[in-house]
């Protein structure tokens, strides 16, 4: 006999019908879809996901309490607070990303409570839900799990410190660059450069090499415009193997070096075969305003192959300013009869 599959994922209206289905499956799949709800029926897929928070099933808690999260419904808050202490520690988990979701401050001392539990997966959510509520005021209340004996929350503090992107995280961040645990230091590197601190820039060039990491690392040293990662970028915008996402952060990176290499690494993710980054390289060009590139998002415009034609028209709405061609190619998509077309005409006036 073949094992039964999930259910499809269903429509709206029937996802309102099966959150009393019988079958724990099928609520928990409309739990999910019920999180998608647009927002004209927001407040009525919230009614309905409430009853789901005290669902005898914890696979259909955490949908609904995802979904609640996601829907932003403050009315749910206390009974997602009461799930902090669900006898299922996957449920305890998602009631503290939902309450970080929803971002109110009435969840903030549970989640501070979370930060001195036994259990390193609680204080890893309590981390994360705390800086998102709280911004720059959560720094005080995260730093002393600087020193948490589990890795992986430390790991978890600094990439949530460098979410933060505030003068302040930077102290907590360079103690976490000293930490003995490579992921911890890294993790650190990465959160040093989106508050603006060099730091971590030479651990940040030895992860060009770093398949899981190289992405960001890229990213963060164009950022901070370290001179003497260039000729690691240019090596890595030209690997061979190397996915085309990575290539174009490298590439983008060079520009902002202000290295000559930069700009025609970042032109053969454009015009690649492949379509899987055509979109982001577009995205690129535009932020770096790159007269010389605009041509080629421009014929975007009218072909986009593979890149999402909102990206093009964001891309084009930034060049515009320094090319007559992609001001063109922006003209001609605000007469689409569409959302790009809408975005199109705003970004041209």
């Amino acid at each position: 006999m073949l094992p039964l599959l999930p259910p499809l994922r269903p429509k709206l209206s029937a996802a309102l019908r099966d959150v009393t289905s019988r079958d724990e499956r099928a609520r928990a799949a409309a739990a999910e879809a019920l999180g998608s709800a647009p927002p004209e029926r927001a407040d009525e897929a919230r009614a309905a996901l409430r009853p789901l928070l005290d669902d005898p099933s914890a696979s259909v808690r955490c949908a609904a309490l995802s979904s609640l999260g996601h829907l932003r419904d403050g009315a749910s808050l206390d009974v997602i607070l009461a799930r902090f202490e669900d006898g299922d520690p996957t449920v305890r988990q998602v009631a503290m990303i939902a309450a970080g979701d929803i971002g109110d401050a009435r969840a903030v001392d549970a989640l501070a409570r979370g930060l001195r539990r036994k259990q390193p997966e609680v204080r890893f959510q309590a981390v994360a839900s705390l800086a998102r509520i709280l911004g720059e005021e959560a720094v005080a209340r995260l730093e002393d799990l600087v020193e948490d004996p589990d890795a992986e929350v430390r790991a978890h503090l600094a990439e949530a410190l460098g979410s933060i992107e505030a003068p302040a995280a930077v102290p907590p961040l360079r103690r976490l660059h000293d930490d003995a645990e490579r992921r911890v230091r890294e993790a650190a590197a990465i959160g040093l450069a989106r508050c603006g601190d060099e730091a971590g820039a030479d651990t940040l060039v030895s992860l060009l090499t770093d398949r899981d990491r190289c992405f960001e690392a890229a990213w963060a040293l164009g950022e901070l415009r370290v001179a003497r990662a260039a000729d690691p970028l240019a090596r890595l915008a030209g690997a061979l193997f190397a996915p085309l996402a990575v290539k174009a952060a490298a590439a983008a990176a060079l520009v902002r070096l202000a290295d000559p290499r930069g700009e025609p690494a970042l032109a053969r993710v454009l015009r690649a075969l492949r379509s899987d980054a055509r979109g982001y390289a577009a995205q690129l060009v535009g932020e770096l305003r790159l007269a010389s590139l605009a041509p080629d998002v421009a014929k975007l415009a009218d072909r986009p192959r593979g890149a999402d034609p909102m990206v093009v028209a964001e891309a084009l709405g930034k060049l515009a300013e320094v090319s007559d061609e992609a001001a063109r190619a922006l003209a001609r998509m605000a007469e689409r009869d569409d959302a790009v077309g809408e975005r199109a005409r705003e970004l041209a006036r």
